[in-house]
């Protein structure tokens, strides 16, 4: 059991896991001093229902080569085991039930951060847990700034930004790559980059 510890928990689809999220994820471990961090890929987000998603054990598989050799990370497949739509306040308060004595950390970028108020349960999530939030410099700062102050007031939220130094790349513009036959060593890991070739992933 870990006592008076903090986790992180970084979530999404990882439809394929790339660069970036391993970025935020060293960053997170590293400014918010935390004892761990849960990759979490999710079975369905609420906001990706009816589109098409690779099978879970894919992004599984790819998600488990990205991480394997980041200190303080491990790949989950709670959200994936219950096989239904993924809830960020079900997966942390399971956690929470887990872990008691620990603080959990919602990880997430500054678009997902400023709209938490309108999630499932939202409110009940920013009174219960922590985040640490992605920032760059320049975009939405005012925004962000805004919803920081107005959710530690109204809700006493604990939230730490980290300056994670993000490179520029979405799941998205790797399915494209794919499909268009271009490289996308530059946006995935080398081992990732060889699964979706020996899978035929995204063509």
């Amino acid at each position: 059991m870990l006592t008076g510890k903090r986790i992180g928990i970084l979530g999404g689809t990882f439809d394929p896991v790339h660069l970036g999220h391993i970025a935020l994820a060293k960053a997170a471990i590293a400014e918010a001093e935390l004892t761990r961090i849960i990759i979490m890929p999710a079975y369905v987000q609420p906001f990706k229902q009816g589109k098409s998603v690779t099978d879970e054990e894919h992004r599984l598989a790819m998600t488990r080569l990205a991480f394997d050799s980041v200190e303080k990370a491990e790949v989950s497949t709670f959200e994936t085991d219950r096989m239904r739509v993924s809830y960020t306040y079900d997966t942390l308060s399971a956690l929470k039930s887990k872990y008691p004595d620990c603080e959990i950390f919602f990880v997430t970028g500054t678009d997902s951060f400023v709209e938490v108020d309108t999630w499932y349960k939202g409110v009940d999530l920013l009174k219960n847990f922590s985040f640490i939030v992605s920032v760059r410099p320049g975009y939405q700062e005012e925004k962000l700034e805004d919803k920081i102050r107005k959710y530690r007031h109204l809700y006493g939220t604990n939230v730490l930004k980290v300056a994670a130094d993000m490179p520029d790349i979405s799941s998205t513009d790797i399915r494209d790559a794919c499909r268009r036959g271009e490289s996308i060593s530059a946006m995935v890991p080398e081992k990732v980059e060889r699964y979706i070739k020996e899978n035929g992933l995204y063509k």
